[in-house]
């Protein structure tokens, strides 16, 4: 108990360990500490379910990125319409 409190019950959403349940810090989710798991309260998932969850996860994060590197494109290209409307704007007043 290092912050004088007892351990929130808490579910990993990561990566092969997503689902399992643990104890953990309480005082992590308001003020951005990290102390690690406290303990878990689930058995080990089996290994070929760790590597499906796993698989599924960079999955998730690739998909993510990509949709991210999209939206930049997107808005980099919006910014040059912008400046080309403003540059024909200006030269036709």
């Amino acid at each position: 108990m290092m912050h004088h409190q007892g351990p929130n019950m808490m579910v990993d959403f990561e990566g092969a360990l997503t689902g399992r349940r643990f104890l953990g810090c309480p005082v992590q989710q308001d003020e951005d500490v990290n102390c690690g798991v406290v303990e878990w309260v689930d058995a080990p998932w089996l290994e070929i379910l760790q590597r499906f969850l796993a698989r599924i996860c960079n999955i998730y994060h690739e998909q993510n990125l990509r949709r991210v590197k999209d939206k930049q494109a997107h808005e980099k290209e919006v910014g040059k319409l912008k400046k080309e409307i403003d540059f024909l704007s200006d030269s036709y007043n």
